[in-house]
């Protein structure tokens, strides 16, 4: 198959190219890098800010240059209602140009927009970053952030490409939530997030080992030290718990302070801020802001453990890649999630919520670091969630069934 990616969240279709063109297909990703996170792309639509309000003309220069690589595709996938860096009455423009000079077209549904925070104020989700306990929290906070998308337009570009795509594909289980009613329903399709992750942890003589500083290193005596024995792809003996090390558990918390309230970091902090006083010395956290993307995936390798969002219902990309590395994550991980995708062994995430009280949270973070073994099976059981749901090999097979079943509906 031709197919065209447009856009870009967190990666997520310069690792879903890789899939596909190790399944054969020829594919085309064409975004403006999705801000800091610079994603390649083979064409580049990033605004030049030295040209002010008429960075705009570049854009539709690099569209109209590339006019045959958008045309003739057996399939287009857009991340979202605002899938090129422009107003949004030109995307929904340019997605009826694509809808006329393509065979289908696809939506993602990979991050805010109306429909989330529609559903979100009525409880769907059980809680969100908007709405927990019954109630709509943080509306001041949130104000600007959702005037983005259900002012100027917006609304009315969201509603139009979304009837023009032949199928919705949420990331997440709280996005098929959102999702899944009518109209919307009877052309939703859960795939989840592609990882590139076989590089990240191996095992050596049954032990995990992880990546660090370009090595592979595991513990032993309460020392880093490099790994020189048998090392394979997977865990010679699953229920082998000799990882733990006698150093103290590593935390790393990332911060963002403008997004605090939409990822509740600081406040799983304060958590582990009261379980490290209650062990003393067996507890370092880390916070780091600003890092570079490489050195923050360095530092997500080394850490046992990561504090991610409070707010989240299940994994992010960010829980994802901590767990790929062998790295715990304190997150969403909702019991209904795993019941969705069909899991009922594996549970490798240390579940907090915002809806409950804080000493709860407390007594769940500090049960999964200090009860023998817990740590250990969670490092092992995260290593195999991803690669079992996320491997980006199966996340490109199942895009690639969707787009065969469109197709043969003509």
């Amino acid at each position: 198959m031709k197919i065209l990616l447009i856009g870009e969240a967190s990666f997520l279709h310069n690792t879903l190219k890789k899939g596909l063109v190790e399944r054969g297909h020829r594919v085309t990703t064409m975004s403006d890098g999705n801000g800091w996170h610079d994603a390649p792309r083979d064409i580049d639509l990033r605004r030049n800010l030295r040209w002010g309000k008429f960075g705009g003309l570049w854009v539709v220069w690099q569209l109209l240059r590339h006019l045959p690589q958008l045309c003739g595709n057996d399939v287009v996938q857009i991340h979202n209602y605002q899938f090129v860096p422009l107003m949004y009455r030109w995307n929904t423009l340019l997605l009826r140009f694509l809808k006329l000079t393509n065979r289908c077209v696809v939506k993602g549904c990979f991050g805010d927009d109306p429909q989330i925070f529609r559903r979100q104020a009525q409880g769907v989700p059980a809680y969100s970053d908007t709405y927990w306990s019954g109630q709509l929290q943080n509306t001041e906070l949130h104000r600007d952030r959702i005037a983005e998308v259900t002012d100027h337009g917006a609304e009315a570009s969201w509603r139009k490409t979304t009837a023009m795509a032949d199928a919705l594909v949420p990331c997440l289980y709280e996005y098929w939530l959102d999702y899944n009613e009518p109209p919307y329903a009877a052309k939703l399709h859960y795939i989840p997030l592609p990882m590139e992750c076989e590089k990240m942890v191996r095992w050596c003589d049954g032990e995990m080992v992880k990546w660090c500083n370009g090595e592979m290193v595991r513990w032993c005596n309460g020392e880093m030290v490099r790994c020189v024995g048998n090392v394979t792809t997977s865990p010679s003996h699953p229920n082998n718990s000799q990882l733990a090390p006698s150093h103290p558990i590593t935390i790393l918390i990332g911060l963002q302070p403008k997004r605090d309230f939409m990822k509740g970091a600081m406040k799983i902090a304060m958590f582990v801020e009261e379980v490290a006083r209650r062990h003393p010395g067996k507890v370092q956290i880390k916070y780091v802001e600003g890092v570079p993307y490489d050195e923050y995936m360095r530092l997500l390798a080394e850490a046992d453990v990561l504090v991610d969002q409070l707010y989240s219902y299940t994994p992010s990309m960010n829980s994802l890649a901590a767990m790929a590395r062998g790295t715990v994550v304190i997150g969403g991980g909702e019991e209904e999630y795993y019941e969705f995708i069909g899991e009922d062994t594996l549970r490798p995430i240390i579940n907090v919520r915002p809806d409950v009280p804080d000493e709860e949270n407390i007594a769940t973070i500090e049960r999964a670091l200090f009860t023998d073994g817990m740590l250990e099976r969670m490092q092992r059981e995260g290593v195999e969630f991803v690669h079992k749901y996320h491997d980006y090999r199966h996340v490109a097979e199942q895009y690639e069934q969707l787009y065969r079943s469109l197709l043969a509906k003509g």
